[in-house]
């Protein structure tokens, strides 16, 4: 399985896209001869019980949106695609109309955790037709609505929104109506659903500056409980699930301007974000973030057009940048409430702190041949967990590039504890870099330093390995046979230190974390579930065992899950 470092915090996806592209740039380095990769993976597809020629097959990795190899099933059905690398790998027929099996993790056909050189067969797809919904959006005056977003919602028979279920469109274009206000949804799976068009005004952080359309459900309500339900059967056609929507309703304005707090001078080229506020029990949090289309301008003013009413707050945009070695001093900020009643929002003044910074090097731990090179492509990442506010919000991310004498230094942090981790994210020529340990004033345990108020630090000691150990192994059911929804995730963490590596097992049970470095390791198994699978009372969900792991060896592991209740020897 390819190496996942654990990387908790919704805003590291904002900084993966920019270390992907620092990483991927060209830099000198000695070329390496390596065996080509023999792996195989093959199978055959069928519609109903008689082969389906013609259809693509692509295998990628995980998140990957490059083919690693594709090809076309052959006039029995069957397929096959060689030269693979070891690690995860999702493989996806090419059948818009068609459903298959689907991996509710990936998102695709199905995962395969490959081993070096393993040639996988009966990775079969069986395809049945999708079922169509098509219908018309019109407004108050029963025109077109055009270009509007339909939602969809998986339901069981009694109308309950399906929990693990997850429709995953062939094409996301089908979800908006076109110049008639028609929409038509293709390749469905035969079963329930509650159908919605309209938004709360705006969609994917798009800010709807010309109003929006309250939701409505199918056919005429607000509410999702008293939604119709859809019935769609295999191949079948529902027609006619026409929504009138209601008059559209206007979205406001909000304005102000950042200062800094010491001098109350602005600010101007500080990004921002903002987002919904929500209530869940006794706790306030911020719900999903979007931000304006440009920065501060020279006065420190910003401006965000097409919001609704409603509860909000704007921040400095937590995640922070120092990949251009810029000397601007860098800037966080605690969340700034406003709330939308029927009027624009002006004058809001947010209050900007300089960030503390935490620097040090990159110490090569044992690490002597060509791979050192490597290193000053790496990208140093440390994020702080949220602050104490009353408002609970998502942490804040930094990164660095590692300079070629090993040093880097995070900018624009706020006080709190911060986790460092050095990767080059998914980059297949930087994988197998992990850390072996921390030092500031001593060892620094789970890779966790605390920043307090006022205080920058230096000095910070990382040390990084190369490993090529692997970690592999299966995971067995006994007495019973856990349902599509069950999900068995494996980890991997040096003694002493917080979860390193992680994975998930493959539809044969299988599980495989590369680029380990030499050492002792706890792997662990937790079993979990994304849908209704029942587990049988007192279920041991959680199972360890340590490991030693060697480089360019493989580590074998079994694990044993006894759905019975009884005991495993």
């Amino acid at each position: 399985m390819a190496c996942m470092k654990l990387r908790p915090g919704f805003y590291l996806m904002l900084i993966a896209p920019v270390l992907l592209f620092a990483a991927t740039q060209p830099q000198a380095q000695t070329p390496e001869t390596k065996a080509k990769p023999t792996g195989s993976i093959s199978g055959r597809i069928t519609i109903g019980e008689k082969p389906a020629p013609g259809i693509t097959v692509v295998v990628s990795a995980p998140n990957s949106l490059t083919p690693m190899g594709q090809t076309t099933s052959d006039a029995d059905g069957n397929y096959h695609i060689g030269g693979l690398a070891s690690g995860q790998i999702n493989t996806t027929p090419v059948a818009p109309v068609y459903v298959f099996p689907m991996s509710l993790m990936s998102g695709q056909g199905q995962v395969v955790n490959l081993s070096a050189n393993e040639a996988v067969e009966g990775i079969d797809f069986k395809l049945t037709r999708g079922g169509v919904i098509t219908g018309r959006i019109t407004d108050a005056d029963g025109r077109p609505v055009i270009e509007e977003r339909i939602t969809l919602i998986a339901v069981d028979q009694n109308g309950v929104v399906a929990r693990g279920s997850n429709i995953r469109p062939a094409n996301v274009m089908m979800y908006q109506t076109d110049d008639r206000g028609v929409y038509r949804i293709y390749g469905l799976p035969a079963g329930h659903y509650k159908l919605s068009a309209g938004d709360a005004g705006r969609s994917g952080g798009v800010m709807r500056v010309a109003g929006y359309y309250p939701r409505t459900y199918y056919p005429d309500s607000s509410e999702i409980g008293k939604a119709a339900i859809i019935d769609v059967s295999e191949g079948g056609e529902t027609k006619n699930v026409d929504i009138k929507l209601g008059r559209r309703a206007l979205t406001y304005t909000v304005s102000g301007r950042i200062v800094d707090v010491e001098g109350g001078q602005p600010l101007p080229g500080i990004s921002l974000s903002y987002g919904t506020i929500q209530q869940n029990q006794n706790q306030s949090y911020v719900s999903g973030t979007a931000g304006p289309s440009s920065p501060t301008n020279s006065q420190g003013e910003f401006r965000m057009e097409g919001l609704t009413p409603g509860r909000y707050v704007v921040m400095i945009n937590p995640a922070n940048f120092n990949l251009s070695n810029s000397p601007a001093p860098k800037y966080y900020s605690d969340p700034l409430p406003f709330e939308i009643l029927d009027s624009d929002v002006t004058n809001l003044e947010l209050k900007a702190e300089r960030g503390l910074s935490l620097s040090g090097v990159v110490v090569p731990d044992g690490i002597t041949d060509k791979t050192l090179a490597r290193i000053s492509r790496l990208m140093v990442t440390g994020q702080v967990e949220s602050r104490p506010t009353d408002i609970r919000t998502f942490g804040s991310n930094s990164a660095s590039r590692i300079n070629p004498d090993g040093s880097f230094s995070l900018e624009g942090l706020p006080p709190g504890k911060v986790t460092l981790d050095v990767g080059g994210y998914d980059v297949p020529e930087l994988a197998g870099f992990n850390i072996t340990r921390i030092e500031y004033n001593g060892p620094v345990p789970n890779r966790r330093i605390e920043l307090t108020a006022g205080q920058s630090i230096s000095g910070v000691k990382i040390y990084v390995a190369f490993g090529t150990g692997v970690i592999r192994g299966q995971v067995k059911v006994e007495g019973g046979t856990v349902a599509a929804e069950g999900v068995f995730y494996i980890s991997a963490n040096r003694q002493g230190e917080s979860s390193q590596f992680s994975g998930l097992t493959d539809s044969r049970g299988r599980f495989l974390i590369k680029g380990i470095s030499p050492g002792t390791y706890e792997v662990v198994l937790q079993v979990g579930s994304l849908g209704s699978i029942q587990l049988p009372r007192g279920f041991q969900r959680i199972q360890r065992q340590t490991v030693t792991v060697v480089d360019g060896a493989d580590t074998e592991v079994l694990f044993t899950v006894n759905l019975s209740g009884k005991d495993v020897p």
